[in-house]
């Protein structure tokens, strides 16, 4: 077996088990198997689920695997540090992305209650201290953030390159909304991941992904903590829904024009935020073997003066072949640190690729048990 099936199929062998155990979970919890841990079961499955399956297994397992040592996966898995720059753009990112989140389902709960579905709501709560605010922060936005973002950015996008980045993006971002295993979200969670994935690729870290799904998830928590205390967002909120409710065609034509905005904002973002990563990486590069180039060509110089040897200023023994410079290049990618060892041995591999059966089986295995779950989900909703 090649490297490159060898890493998909381990990425399986972890990826599928991680499904498994958290349909599990979320299953037994909804059937009230643990309701005798009262509200507290929420916080520790988020903790079992996030740190112990989306994270620990993702990364740790993935380096056992394939025995590779951690340094080298969280590289592959894009853990390059961004600059400022990158770091501002992914939060008005996160926000357009949490404004756009809330128009696409909106559309997409209307499209549901077509066929009669309806969502069956939470609990409504009797109180909503600021320490459970802080606890579902923590929760919901910065250990999904990390630990799904390492699942599905790292293990699954990453691991599954070697399909293409296309079809690593499209997997990555179909498991991702499948595995909320609930048809309210797994509209926009999907495109939502499809988003991140294309980010992750382009940007070549998985930094900027982490910050905007934070971003979506702390927006999403902090308009709940708003709504219930009618802080200031939930006035202006509410007077805004109140106003669409009052006129529809308004509502829709409002809802479309600032998608509209809010889209090309979102495209203009992603591109500036392209520019001060890869763009600025790959002009740093140049930059170092520029300088390299440049030592070479006067020390050989510096040589020939010495032999008492004339300088051609026409010389043109200084240009260097392609090849010499493709592997300048990947040298100091990797001293850099933009590159891991493990990406450097797919990138060896040439041909086409295709995936073996095992790991289509459990690729396509893993799918359908998500997809069976957040079908029923449907079903109930209509029933």
């Amino acid at each position: 077996m090649d490297y490159r099936n060898n890493i998909t199929r381990k990425v399986m062998y972890l990826y599928l088990p991680i499904i498994v155990l958290f349909a599990l979970i979320r299953m037994l919890s909804a059937f009230g198997v643990f309701a005798f841990m009262g509200n507290t079961a929420e916080y520790v499955f988020s903790l079992i689920i996030q740190v112990g399956l989306m994270f620990s297994v993702s990364l740790f397992g993935f380096a056992l695997l394939t025995k590779n040592k951690t340094k080298q996966v969280f590289k592959f898995y894009g853990y390059r540090k961004i600059n400022w720059k990158a770091i501002l753009l992914a939060i008005a990112i996160g926000v357009i992305v949490y404004i756009l989140n809330v128009f696409v389902s909106t559309f997409f709960s209307a499209f549901l209650s077509i066929f009669g579905y309806s969502s069956a709501g939470g609990t409504a709560m009797r109180e909503y201290p600021t320490w459970q605010f802080i606890l579902n922060i923590l929760c919901t936005a910065i250990l999904p953030a990390i630990c799904e973002e390492t699942a599905h950015r790292g293990l699954l996008l990453k691991g599954l390159s070697p399909m293409g980045q296309k079809r690593a993006i499209i997997i990555s971002s179909i498991m991702f909304g499948l595995l909320h295993l609930n048809i309210d979200q797994f509209g926009y969670a999907t495109l939502i991941g499809f988003l991140l994935g294309y980010i992750s690729t382009i940007c070549e870290s998985i930094y900027p992904a982490m910050i905007i799904h934070f971003m979506n998830n702390f927006l999403s928590v902090f308009m709940g903590f708003s709504s219930y205390h009618k802080l200031g967002p939930e006035v202006v909120f509410s007077y805004l829904n109140k106003w669409l409710q009052n006129n529809t065609v308004l509502a829709v034509l409002f809802m479309l024009v600032l998608s509209v905005l809010f889209f090309f904002l979102l495209k203009y973002l992603v591109k500036l935020l392209f520019k001060v990563t890869t763009v600025k990486r790959v002009n740093q590069l140049q930059n170092e073997i520029l300088k390299e180039l440049t030592k070479e060509a006067y020390l050989k110089d510096a040589q020939a003066v010495a032999e008492g040897k004339e300088i051609d200023p026409t010389d043109q023994t200084h240009t260097i072949p392609f090849e010499k410079f493709d592997e300048m290049y990947k040298k100091h990618n990797s001293k850099m640190g933009y590159t891991s060892e493990i990406d450097e041995k797919i990138l060896a591999e040439q041909g086409d690729f295709k995936l073996n059966k095992i790991t289509k089986v459990m690729l396509i295995t893993g799918m359908v048990i998500v997809s069976i779950i957040t079908l029923f989900t449907f079903i109930w909703g209509i029933l």
